[in-house]
C-alpha cells in the first residue's frame, strides 16, 4: 500500500531473513510515530509478500547483496528521495522507535538549522525488556546506523553506503558517521535513548555485563575491519 501525499520523513528498514514477527514491531513503531512517516522497507532477496498488504514501500531485490542491508538503504532512500521526502532515518528490523522519536529529532533539526540529528539507543534482551542505554554512543565517534536523521545537504553522503570497501559494511555506521563529519555538516546530537534495538550479539551482553543468552550471534571480528581502512589510508576511526 501506499500513501497518497509524501510526508517529510522517510524511514528506510532493510531486511534479510527476519521473521515477519520481528518486521511487524519494527513497522508498527514507525506507524505510531506522532510524527507521520513514509516507510520504506527494502527486501534484500528474501521477500515476505505479506509485506505488500502493510501502509508501507516495498522494495524486493532479486537476490542478496550480502552487505549488511547497505546496497537496501541506499535503495530505499533514493526512492523516498525521487519522491520529495525532506529528511531520511533508518532503521533496522531489529529496531524500533518510541513514539515520539521521529517528531522530536525533525523539530530539533528544524530549530538548529542541523544537516544531521543523532540520538542514543536503548540496548534491549531477546525478549524485549531493557538493559540500559548503550554506552559506546558518542556523536563523534560512535553513532549507530538506527539513531540517524539526515537532512537534504546530507542527501549527497548516502551513496557512501555502497562505495564504501567490502570489509567497511561491518563498521559501516562509523564510516558513514566519518564522512558526515568530513562533509563539514552541521550536526547535533540528542541525548535520548529513543532508539531500541534488540540485541542478537553477545558482545552487546558482555558491554551490559549480562548473562549471555542462547542462541545469540558470536562477536564479529570488528578489530579486522578497522584494521583493513586504516591500512587503505584512511583515518582511525576509534
Amino acid at each position: 500500500m501506499v500513501n497518497k501525499t509524501t510526508p517529510r520523513i522517510a524511514v528506510i528498514t532493510p531486511y534479510y531473513k527476519e521473521s515477519l514477527e520481528t518486521l511487524e514491531q519494527c513497522h508498527k513503531s514507525v506507524r505510531a510515530q506522532s510524527e507521520e512517516a513514509l516507510h520504506v522497507i527494502v527486501a534484500d532477496g528474501h521477500a515476505q509478500q505479506p509485506i505488500n498488504q502493510w501502509f508501507a514501500h516495498h522494495i524486493q531485490l532479486p537476490m542478496s547483496h550480502n552487505d549488511i542491508g547497505s546496497t537496501p538503504r541506499l535503495i530505499g532512500s533514493y526512492h523516498a528521495i525521487g519522491l520529495g521526502v525532506e529528511t531520511i532515518t533508518f532503521l533496522d528490523a531489529d529496531n524500533w522507535y518510541a513514539p515520539n522519536h521521529l517528531a522530536t529529532a525533525f523539530e530539533a533539526m528544524r530549530k538548529m538549522e542541523a544537516d544531521v540529528v543523532t540520538t542514543g539507543r536503548m540496548l534491549c534482551r531477546l525478549d524485549g525488556s531493557e538493559m540500559g542505554p548503550c554506552p559506546q554512543i558518542d556523536p563523534d565517534n560512535f553513532i549507530d546506523t538506527n539513531c540517524m536523521m539526515l537532512s537534504k545537504n546530507a542527501f549527497s553522503q548516502l551513496h557512501h553506503w555502497v562505495l564504501m570497501p567490502k570489509y567497511g559494511h561491518l563498521i559501516g555506521d562509523r564510516i558513514m558517521l566519518h564522512h558526515l563529519k568530513n562533509a563539514a555538516l552541521r550536526r547535533i546530537h540528542l541525548d535520548q535513548q529513543s532508539v531500541y534495538y534488540r540485541c542478537s550479539k553477545e558482545g552487546n551482553y558482555k558491554l551490559m555485563g549480562e548473562p549471555i543468552p542462547e542462541g545469540v550471534q558470536k562477536r564479529p571480528n570488528y578489530e579486522k575491519s578497522f584494521r583493513s581502512w586504516e591500512e587503505d589510508g584512511f583515518p582511525p576511526l576509534i
